[in-house]
């Protein structure tokens, strides 16, 4: 029973010595100010970053600096949410600290709700109204410039999207390895010229793309199965068709059953 209170005193010279180291270094910070945050850098500069930076420099983080790296932490994903970018945190220097960010690069651009949405290769989305895609000085990337339509008919690009979020990046259900195998099996049928659209839109419950190519001096469009291997079967088929057409736009409706039909607007 008597080790309890052997520990309970010891602890109390522990906490006294405590104090004064802090109570120590506390003095030498309120005459010198050793501990405080000197500096944040934003790498690329950048002036909406340098302002969702500035609230580091608040707070604890402004008095004893090292705490600013815990603080980044919320930073990271408040910031990482609203503009395209990742961001990193590092230290140069005593009190001094370097954000820096790299942006996103879209893969494709889709059309939806009247408004270009730019996608990632992992299913990342924004709109072109972005603030820091739009005046923030960011770098125009090269990506896939087909004409890509998301139709009103499939589920919402981004789930649960409202007026207050519109301009914030999410992840969105766009079948990005589809399009890109979809679009690759096109590309490699020797007769397809160019493609100029593919727009996806839901019928009787299934994906299907409407595409828009240019082959043997021909405007075709056809409606059939979003599917790189139903594209690859019907390919023979749509040759044929196309060959010996002489219309010079043809329109194809390839979604029923063992047959391909050919029709007029």
């Amino acid at each position: 029973m008597r080790e309890p209170k052997v520990a309970k005193i010891r602890v109390v010279p522990l906490l006294m010595i405590l104090a004064v180291v802090f109570g120590f270094l506390y003095g030498i910070e309120e005459q010198s100010y050793v501990f405080r945050l000197k500096h944040i850098e934003v790498v690329p500069r950048s002036s909406l970053l340098e302002n969702e930076a500035s609230k580091l420099a608040g707070g604890s983080a402004s008095r004893f600096w090292p705490l600013v790296f815990f603080e980044y932490k919320h930073l990271k994903n408040e910031v990482e949410k609203k503009y395209p970018i990742q961001i990193s945190m590092k230290a140069e220097g005593w009190g001094r600290v370097v954000l820096q960010w790299t942006q996103l690069q879209p893969y494709f651009a889709a059309r939806w709700r009247d408004r270009k949405w730019f996608i990632t290769t992992a299913g990342l989305c924004w709109p072109e109204s972005n603030p820091l895609w739009k005046d923030g000085g960011i770098d125009n990337p090269s990506y896939n410039e087909l004409n890509i339509v998301w139709d009103d008919t499939m589920p919402p690009l981004v789930p649960d999207i409202d007026s207050t979020n519109l301009i914030e990046v999410r992840q969105s259900i766009f079948p990005v390895r589809t399009m890109v195998k979809f679009i690759e099996e096109m590309h490699q049928t020797p007769w397809v010229e160019k493609i100029r659209g593919i727009a996806l839109s839901k019928l009787a419950g299934d994906i299907v793309a409407e595409v828009s190519f240019a082959s043997m001096g021909r405007d075709v469009n056809i409606l059939l199965e979003f599917s790189e291997s139903i594209w690859k079967s019907l390919s023979p088929a749509i040759e044929t068709i196309v060959k010996s057409s002489d219309a010079n736009v043809l329109y194809l409706d390839a979604t029923y059953k063992d047959k391909i039909v050919i029709k007029t607007r």
